[in-house]
């Protein structure tokens, strides 16, 4: 391996069975110790003395070496410590020698400094002296001065508290009326809220009330209707016509109330908003008479700082404890006017909302009504192409068993829809009441009709007259085939029997020319449309011929 110092090493590896060369093996001849001599050996065992040899001569020059390298690194390892240790005298030696020069010169530099420094405390002790004097001229004037300083403070602080507390009556009487006004305002919201809650609550009802009269009436006239169409078709459609304008007329009358009722409540409002308007205008012109008020003060307290400009160093605390009071007097007139703009926008905020909310419950109204004339109309133009089976059974009944099985979904999802609707914080009694608030259709039998059922009579209906118009499309599709084939069939048939150009000119299995058959005769060729020869464009550019004829 090689060293640090690059140096190699040679490791011989032991040969197995190396120390036995040469050795008499167990059970061998003792010939063999004659052959030694080299007069009765072969050369088989001549080469193998020679190896041996030769082995032996390796394994002494190896450990040769090996020794001659121990001695070498032994020998290194003593220079290295000598001259180590001789360096480390050499060191010594210098750093006595620096040490004494460097003492020597630090001699001299101490002694130009300690004349310097002499020098600089005679110059020092005479300015002491100088600054002492002036220090006792002027602590008698600073003992003047905060005497008198200290006796325009104390009135100073007599003139801020007489003002901190007129400020403060004054703060306590506005938030006293403040909170007065708010209470007040409060208290009408919550009635005005309660009143328009009834108002709605009553709408509602009456809107019910309505709508099952309208329901009662409208199946008594269906079932009129339905008996009379029979016989007396034109009388029906007059009837249901000033049927319909009255009820038209009545919903009018309904909107008409309720557009009142809501322009009442706006102005109302608007009147409100305009008291509050003129309110909030009295009370920006009070704060701007305090601002005014606050302006003159600081411009007093300016007034009064250059007075005192001489002292400001002593009396720095007082004054920072001074602007301190003013910076939270300020913050807290700042923060009370956020709070009073807050309270404008939030009244701000809630009068646009409800606004916003009315025109729209009145758009979504007239949508409804559309939609209600719409279909009606679509209603009675698709009455007038029922049949008579159609009349008297509109929709088909479904089996028992089907019917069974949709009630005990319906049920399921009924009990699902509650468990998921009823939170923690409300009751089976208010669930109660919110679904009888809810419009709802039922069945025959007084059962409430699912969210989604509403649709299946017109989904009857409507797939009945998908099925009608499918089985008409398949007959008509059926019929014009067979048309086609009985055309096809009565051509062949007068072309069999008559004689014309069409005739001669097509092909006739019943026309003979010549003992022969016209049935498997081709086209004449010469009838055939002329051919053009045809070049590709790729072919001419690439042989050249375009850019030939062109030049």
């Amino acid at each position: 391996m090689p060293s640090s110092g690059g140096r190699v090493f040679h490791v011989a590896r032991k040969l197995r069975g190396g120390a036995q060369l040469g050795k008499a093996v167990k059970g061998s001849s003792k010939d063999k110790k004659g052959k030694k001599d080299g007069k009765g050996m072969t050369d088989e065992e001549r080469r193998l003395a020679d190896s041996i040899s030769r082995l032996e001569m390796n394994d002494y020059l190896k450990k040769l070496a090996v020794t001659k390298k121990a001695q070498l690194k032994e020998f290194m390892e003593k220079e290295h410590k000598i001259s180590k240790m001789n360096k480390l005298k050499i060191q010594n030696h210098w750093r006595k020698i620096m040490r004494l020069v460097k003492v020597e010169g630090l001699r001299k530099e101490v002694e130009i400094k300690s004349q310097n420094h002499e020098r600089d405390v005679d110059r020092k002790d005479a300015i002491i002296q100088m600054l002492d004097r002036d220090l006792e001229e002027a602590e008698e004037q600073f003992q003047m001065a905060l005497r008198s300083h200290l006796l325009n403070v104390d009135q100073l602080i007599d003139l801020q508290d007489g003002r901190l507390l007129g400020l403060e009556d004054e703060f306590e009487k506005d938030l006293h009326a403040l909170e007065r006004e708010f209470s007040i305002e409060r208290d009408k919201i919550h009635k005005q809220h309660a009143v328009e809650k009834n108002e709605l609550l009553n709408i509602m009802r009456a809107v019910e009330t309505q709508e099952k009269e309208r329901e009662a009436e409208a199946r008594q006239e269906h079932e009129q209707l339905r008996e009379e169409i029979r016989n007396k078709n034109l009388e029906d459609i007059n009837v249901l016509r000033i049927t319909l304008d009255s009820n038209i007329e009545e919903l009018e009358q309904h909107f008409e109330t309720a557009h009142l009722n809501y322009l009442q409540n706006t102005d109302q409002r608007t009147q409100d908003f305009k008291y509050l308007t003129a309110k909030d205008q009295e009370l920006s012109k009070e704060i701007e008479i305090k601002i005014r008020k606050i302006e003159r003060l600081q411009a007093n307290l300016t007034h009064w700082r250059t007075k005192i400009a001489q002292n400001v160093r002593e009396c720095t605390e007082r004054n920072k404890a001074l602007e301190e009071e003013k910076g939270q007097i300020g913050s807290h007139f700042q923060s009370l006017k956020a709070k009073m703009n807050r309270m404008r926008d939030d009244h701000k905020k809630r009068l646009t909302t409800l606004s916003h909310n009315a025109r729209e419950t009145k758009r979504k109204l007239t949508d409804q009504q559309e939609l209600a004339e719409r279909i009606l109309k679509l209603g009675e133009l698709a009455r007038k192409l029922e049949t008579e089976r159609e009349q008297v059974l509109p929709f088909y009944h479904s089996t028992i068993e089907d019917a069974q099985q949709a009630a005990d979904e319906v049920n399921a999802l009924k009990g699902g829809v509650a468990a998921v609707t009823m939170t923690p914080t409300t009751s089976a009694d208010s669930y109660l009441k919110l679904t009888q608030l809810q419009p709802h259709g039922t069945f025959s039998n007084g059962d409430a009709v699912s969210e989604w059922e509403y649709l299946d009579l017109f989904w009857k209906r409507y797939n009945k007259a998908l099925l009608d118009t499918m089985a008409i499309q398949k007959e008509k599709a059926r019929l014009d085939n067979e048309n086609r084939e009985l055309q096809a069939v009565l051509k062949q048939y007068l072309d069999g029997i008559s004689v014309n150009e069409q005739v001669m000119s097509s092909i006739n299995p019943l026309f003979v020319v010549n003992g022969r058959l016209t049935l498997n005769q081709g086209p004449n060729p010469t009838s055939r449309e002329p051919t053009h020869a045809i070049v590709d464009a790729n072919h001419m550019v690439a042989t050249n011929r375009v850019s030939g004829r062109h030049a």
